[in-house]
């Protein structure tokens, strides 16, 4: 699944970034830094523990590029990430502490690694790679001793040390829900869930095959639940009605102060022919739940954010980067206007089957990138959507990346319109914004990581 999500998501890109042309010349091109053996401790001194790392993908005609830098002080104003790294991937899935962990920083390896800031260069080093059997689909860290990863097209959990780089355990599910519609169908994890109040695990299943057109390839939600006290498979839980259960930025598990878990579902985009306001449910964006205490979904409770905006009828809703912001409250990019006429009239030749294959990507162009989501601020016990002042309109779809550090809350924008591309902070006791960086070159904005102890 995940495969033809990116290569959409990096093609589409590649046709709206602004920057598009390739740099002449990399100033600083990073080494790619063995951290020793992967069962030696990191040692305290041996990588910076404080400071940020900004982050771009770029997509051109010749291929794609990343980069990220690293600074001591809060990036600001306008930058230009050429003049950093470039990397032939850079993709933290997880950021602990001082440390990001991430798949193969090359393509076509089989690995996970950590990687870090050089205390003495300042330059993203690899700190420690653990050699996989396939590729990394979603990575988890609990604590220093513990951390979660899964690995495609396998119904297992690993266990590993982040501080030493060391397997712990493989936890198979052999019991777990395997979808099979099609030849060759994938069913893999993209996202963890780690419930501490009971040191439970809940893994959505994410199934997809590649003859489909849709990225979900089943009716209804699955979700593995894993006890990590008896260190096996427990349970099912089964949503029937809604579909593809990943956030699209990073994968931030939403859990409460209770222990309720809220799990953001994508529906289809408009990919299955359900347009407007008679789609099915399963079709558009819902949040579901799993209440405290339990390892079953709340059949009654299926929120759909961009409906509680007024937008019922937009063709194609989109919700995405969901981040808990405490005491019931989360925040989430999605459609913020209605559609444009356009869409309508693209739309339009879509239903009578009028519509050539240039108008069918411009109108996926259209939905998909044009700059008319906004952050929002939503009540899950409410089920309510707020719009948050003073952020601009995104095109939220393919980097809808939130991050949450000491208490403020930092969301990628993304309007070529207005020539935005990079982050802004809400300080949620105060209500205020502002705008922390803007990327003039490099390609779009992806990570924003600040250290913390």
């Amino acid at each position: 699944m995940k495969n033809k999500f990116l290569i959409l998501s990096l093609a589409l890109v590649s046709i709206i970034v602004t920057n598009s042309c390739e740099p002449e010349e990399v100033l600083t091109e990073v080494t790619i830094v063995q951290g020793g053996p992967s069962s030696t401790p990191i040692e305290e001194d041996e990588f910076r523990d404080s400071g940020f790392i900004a982050s771009s993908f770029l997509g051109t005609s010749q291929g794609f590029s990343y980069f990220a830098g690293y600074t001591e002080e809060e990036p600001s104003g306008n930058i230009d990430l050429t003049q950093f790294s470039s990397f032939n991937i850079f993709f933290p899935q997880e950021i602990y502490k001082n440390l990001m962990f991430t798949g193969p920083l090359n393509s076509g390896d089989l690995e996970m690694n950590r990687i870090a800031v050089d205390d003495e260069t300042g330059l993203i080093v690899n700190a420690g790679t653990i050699p996989l059997a396939a590729g990394v689909s979603e990575i988890l860290v609990i604590d220093d001793d513990l951390g979660v990863f899964t690995i495609f097209n396998t119904q297992s959990v690993f266990l590993f040390n982040p501080s030493t780089m060391t397997l712990i355990e493989e936890i198979p599910m052999p019991q777990a829900t395997v979808i099979n519609n099609f030849d060759n169908q994938f069913n893999s994890y993209l996202h963890i869930i780690h419930r501490p109040q009971d040191n439970k695990l809940f893994l959505p299943l994410s199934t997809d095959a590649q003859i489909t057109g849709a990225f979900y390839d089943a009716t209804d939600i699955y979700v593995e639940v894993v006890d990590l006290d008896s260190r096996s498979w427990e349970s099912t839980t089964v949503f029937t009605g809604a579909t593809q259960p990943i956030t699209r930025g990073m994968e931030n598990p939403t859990v409460d102060e209770n222990g309720n878990i809220y799990l953001l579902t994508q529906g289809q985009y408009g990919l299955d022919g359900q347009l407007g306001p008679a789609s099915a449910p399963g079709s558009r964006p819902q949040i579901l739940k799993i209440p405290a205490g339990s390892t079953s979904f709340d059949e009654n409770y299926a929120f759909n954010p961009v409906n509680s905006l007024g937008l019922q009828n937009s063709a194609a809703q989109i919700t995405t980067g969901m981040i808990y912001g405490g005491s019931g409250k989360a925040y989430a990019a999605m459609n913020a206007i209605p559609d444009a006429p356009e869409i309508l009239m693209l739309l339009a030749l879509l239903a009578t089957g009028d519509i050539t294959d240039q108008q069918l990507a411009e109108l996926q162009n259209l939905v998909l990138n044009s700059p008319v989501m906004k952050w929002t601020e939503l009540d899950l016990e409410a089920q309510t959507t707020t719009i948050i002042p003073g952020l601009p309109f995104t095109a939220g779809f393919n980097n809808p990346f939130s991050f949450e550090y000491d208490g403020r809350f930092y969301f990628q924008i993304f309007n070529p319109d207005e020539g935005l591309n990079g982050f802004y902070e809400l300080d949620p006791e105060t209500s205020a914004t502002r705008q922390v960086y803007n990327i003039v070159n490099g390609g779009v904005a992806t990570h924003f990581i600040k250290f913390t102890e």
